[in-house]
């Protein structure tokens, strides 16, 4: 589940957004003290998506965005407007989300801007770290560890990898692991193929979502893990984000 702070001079004004985005399967927090209180910008780090909420000024928003860790955060400025000139984006202003759009344009909208940010910051770091170093033999030399997978751990993890963060039926996967395809038995034991790598790559110090399945569709890389295999990056922080996550509650920070 991917993580959204949206800072706010008054949580009230969110709550439309906050719901909408739980909808969506998005885990928000939204926080009115961290914008008065400097010193709690440290939370920040924990969450991929900031949200700056329209009731704060260009200059207010301009001092949050300087104590941003750079590269840490997709910063997304609200904005009520139904549309907003990409051209006279703020700086450190990834890009603009209007809350007057549909649930659908919202989905869509979130999905566009997570794919391209993702897609800047591997072409930005691609010469800085060195990707998924070396699989051979079933075993997968990575920048933090090595892990041994089984045969079908092997093939379902190349197959995500190849599809680059997009999403893989579970008709599609079972076709290449099973010569029988998809079947009741199949589904099953695919899902233990995906718990098996998801705590492999927990063990070697990857805290935050590996792989996702969203019911209906199938299975993908998570956008941040993604990250993670093609840069040696780990921006997940989940660990030290799991412990403060227990004192801050929705719609109360």
């Amino acid at each position: 589940m991917n993580r959204i702070l949206i800072l706010t001079k008054n949580i009230l004004a969110e709550q439309q957004l906050q719901k909408q985005l739980q909808l969506l399967n998005y885990e928000v927090f939204c926080s009115a003290e961290t914008f008065n209180n400097h010193r709690m910008l440290s939370i920040v780090q924990f969450f991929p998506i900031v949200l700056l909420s329209e009731t704060m000024s260009n200059l207010e928003v301009s001092k949050i965005i300087a104590a941003l860790s750079e590269g840490k955060n997709m910063a997304l400025r609200l904005t009520s407007e139904s549309e907003r000139n990409e051209e006279e984006k703020e700086a450190g202003i990834f890009g603009y989300l209007s809350k007057a759009l549909s649930f659908d344009s919202m989905r869509e909208k979130l999905v566009l801007l997570q794919s391209t940010y993702y897609e800047e910051r591997l072409e930005n770091k691609s010469q800085e770290c060195p990707p998924v170093q070396r699989m051979e033999n079933r075993t997968l030399e990575t920048a933090t560890g090595r892990i041994y997978f089984s045969k079908k751990e092997e093939r379902l993890f190349q197959l995500l990898l190849e599809a680059q963060g997009g999403m893989l039926s579970r008709a599609e996967i079972c076709e290449v692991l099973w010569s029988e395809g998809e079947t009741d038995s199949n589904r099953s034991q695919l899902s233990c193929i995906a718990t098996k790598i998801k705590s492999k790559f927990k063990k070697i110090g990857y805290q935050g979502d590996s792989l996702i399945t969203k019911w209906g569709q199938g299975y993908a890389l998570a956008p941040e893990f993604f990250v993670y295999l093609t840069t040696g990056q780990n921006d997940s922080g989940y660990a030290e984000y799991s412990g403060m996550a227990e004192r801050l509650s929705p719609m109360s920070v």
